[in-house]
């Protein structure tokens, strides 16, 4: 009977051991002497060639023909040294962080489109680097993939300090509006819109006929003027965005779709960081199409009064404190009255404005209860635009606001105005930051409040039919 031959198996496993070691030796050394000369051996050449390809790192002759390889500067610089990430090779890439006001761009030119200015600290994904230009990448649920290029000088990684150190809110210049938004805007309405100069604001628009197209446009031009006046503070820069009024409310959902972050159930909406404001008009009195309008540019006003990411109350309810503010007949605000209208239709009356807030919050205080100030300047987005409380917040923000700059007993103009003065100026904004302004008892806070609150029901105005 023939036997065959039997190995001791921790010979076997040493020369495992060993034959797996020196491949993956060779593997981080493909350009080894070793693998140079077998690639001149018959039979196994080839295999070694293709070895040697297959784990050496791109050389720049194997780059050459990338774009990119030399790049002239923004500034002048002659030529740059390319650094090349490869994320096939590591684990994970390259981290490169970003102050705001950073500007992420289409391509890596001075002139490139600008794809969005950096609000707060964050790391980024580094794709490429060329010189001082970084080619950077990230993903957010709320924002989807950002991809493009931005221009860091000497760029240094922050020091652990500086990543612990809360950023403060400044306020930021516009944004010009986006050219691929507001060709999509144009391509959803009819005729492609008609564009007007509503300085300081460019106006796209379709279905108004020349009364509201100019009602509007008072309301526009004049609200910046209106803004300081009120709130006491001078936004930097001038404006430079658009607005997008869709005659059809399916044209201006179907233009915020794209956005899984905007409600298409909404009237408008106001994107800062993109230049632009959208809303619609159809089936609306004017006066309401103009209160939205109003809503959504305070939000673009505040980025530049007071900056981006204001806690919700305070970016709502200076909004609404101005929406829902009397509009006389040629469209001019008069901040610090009530506003009020209805429609009547078919289909029964329609209320609107600041009247209709009001008895929403009476009705609560006598139901259910109102969440105190110290309540309200403490939530968060997610609690403050929950469904089922969202109108009745945005609402107490503003009503809240407007009796701090009213000439009630209790109130503070004052104390709010410089509490408004220290956010623009970057003052770290803790929940006690409105308190220690104001510099009153809370609890006599609340009771004033409320008092006053009562005061401000009026009966519903009468019902109209508005001209359109």
């Amino acid at each position: 009977m023939r036997r065959f031959f039997s190995a001791d198996p921790k010979l076997v496993f040493l020369l495992g051991l060993t034959v797996f070691g020196a491949f993956a030796w060779l593997t981080r050394h493909p350009d080894s002497e070793v693998v140079r000369q077998a690639e001149s051996w018959p039979v196994v050449g080839p295999l070694a060639s293709r070895f040697k390809a297959a784990y050496s790192w791109p050389t720049r002759d194997s780059r050459a023909s990338r774009d990119w390889d030399k790049v002239e500067d923004a500034i002048g610089q002659e030529r740059v040294v390319v650094d090349w990430v490869f994320p096939d090779r590591v684990k994970a890439r390259s981290q490169v962080w970003l102050e705001p006001g950073a500007r992420v761009q289409v391509s890596p030119e001075a002139g490139s489109e600008v794809l969005v200015t950096i609000e707060s600290l964050g790391n980024y994904s580094l794709v490429e680097r060329h010189g001082d230009w970084f080619h950077i990448r990230r993903y957010s649920a709320d924002q989807g993939v950002l991809d493009g290029w931005t221009w860091l000088p000497g760029y240094e990684a922050p020091t652990a300090e500086r990543l612990q150190r809360p950023d403060p809110v400044l306020p930021m210049e516009s944004m010009p509006p986006d050219t691929a938004r507001a060709r999509r805007a144009r391509s959803l309405m009819e005729e492609r819109g008609v564009e007007t100069s509503c300085e300081p604001y460019t106006f796209l628009t379709e279905g108004l006929d020349p009364h509201s197209l100019e009602y509007h446009c008072v309301v526009a031009s004049s609200l910046e003027e209106i803004y300081r006046e009120r709130f006491g503070l001078n936004p930097i820069g001038e404006p430079a965005e658009a607005i997008f009024l869709f005659g059809s409310q399916d044209a201006y959902r179907e233009f915020v779709s794209d956005d899984e972050a905007i409600r298409a159930e909404g009237a408008g909406h106001a994107s800062p960081s993109r230049g632009d404001v959208a809303l619609y008009s159809e089936d609306l009195p004017r006066e309401e199409v103009a209160s939205t309008l109003i809503h959504e540019l305070t939000h673009l006003i505040n980025r530049r009064a007071l900056g981006p990411a204001l806690p919700p109350w305070l970016e709502e309810g200076l909004a609404d404190d101005l929406a829902e503010s009397r509009l006389d007949e040629s469209g001019r605000l008069i901040p610090g009255e009530l506003g009020g209208y209805s429609q009547a239709s078919g289909a029964g009356i329609r209320h609107f404005g600041g009247v209709v807030s009001a008895s929403r919050l009476i009705k609560a205080l006598d139901g259910s209860g109102l969440p105190d100030l110290s309540e309200l300047v403490q939530m968060g987005s997610e609690e403050f635009h929950s469904a089922q409380r969202e109108s009745l917040l945005y609402a107490l923000s503003s009503f809240w606001i407007r009796f701090l700059l009213s000439d009630a007993p209790g109130a503070d103009p004052e104390g709010f105005r410089a509490f408004l003065e220290a956010v623009a100026a970057g003052e770290l904004l803790t929940p006690d930051l409105l308190a220690r302004s104001l510099d009153a008892d809370e609890a006599e806070l609340d009771a004033s409040f409320e008092t006053w609150l009562r005061f401000q029901a009026a009966p519903l105005p009468q019902a109209i039919a508005f001209d359109r």
